[in-house]
């Protein structure tokens, strides 16, 4: 299942500091059982939550377990929790595990109730939400290269397009 968590940094000025202590915070969400893989993403154009991560774990269950609430979720982000706004959790199902998206591609982000006409060769992945704050319904998710980038409108509200901010880590990386 797919973890998705998103986001807005409301200071920017901190972004640094933030981008190092979120790889931290990965590494260690990386060492609990039924946590397998993670990739942080950002916006290429302004958006609400232009922050992204994915994460892939085992299901719901993974979030009543010991090290989760004790050392991560809403509790585990520390001081930079109140630094953050527009922050969401949820959890899809449609993919067995997050898409490994390269230094020169893309991840797309869809709404539901967006209809945009996207590039035929672009293979979008319906995600049903089934746990955690739940305000999505279903979201659309697809990996581009660069070079196709420019044929996926950033204005259409209800479409995010995403630049990997790292590249994607396993269990096998620690």
């Amino acid at each position: 299942m797919i973890y998705m968590v998103e986001m807005n940094l409301i200071d920017l000025s901190g972004r640094s500091a933030w981008d190092n202590w979120y790889l931290e915070h990965t590494r260690m969400l990386l060492s609990f059982p039924g946590f397998h893989a993670t990739q942080r993403f950002e916006c290429i154009h302004e958006a609400k939550a232009p922050f992204v991560a994915l994460h892939h774990v085992d299901g719901l269950d993974f979030f009543n377990s010991h090290s989760y609430k004790n050392k991560a979720g809403p509790s585990g982000t520390g001081v930079w929790r109140n630094k953050m706004n527009n922050w969401n959790r949820n959890l899809f199902d449609g993919l067995e595990t997050t898409p490994n998206v390269k230094e020169k591609e893309l991840l797309v982000l869809i709404e539901d109730q967006i209809t945009v006409r996207l590039d035929e060769k672009l293979e979008v992945h319906w995600l049903t939400s089934v746990g955690l704050d739940m305000n999505v319904k279903r979201r659309g998710l697809a990996v581009t290269s660069l070079s196709k980038s420019s044929e996926i409108s950033t204005d259409t509200p209800g479409v995010r397009v995403l630049k990997p901010i790292f590249n994607r880590l396993t269990k096998d990386d620690l």
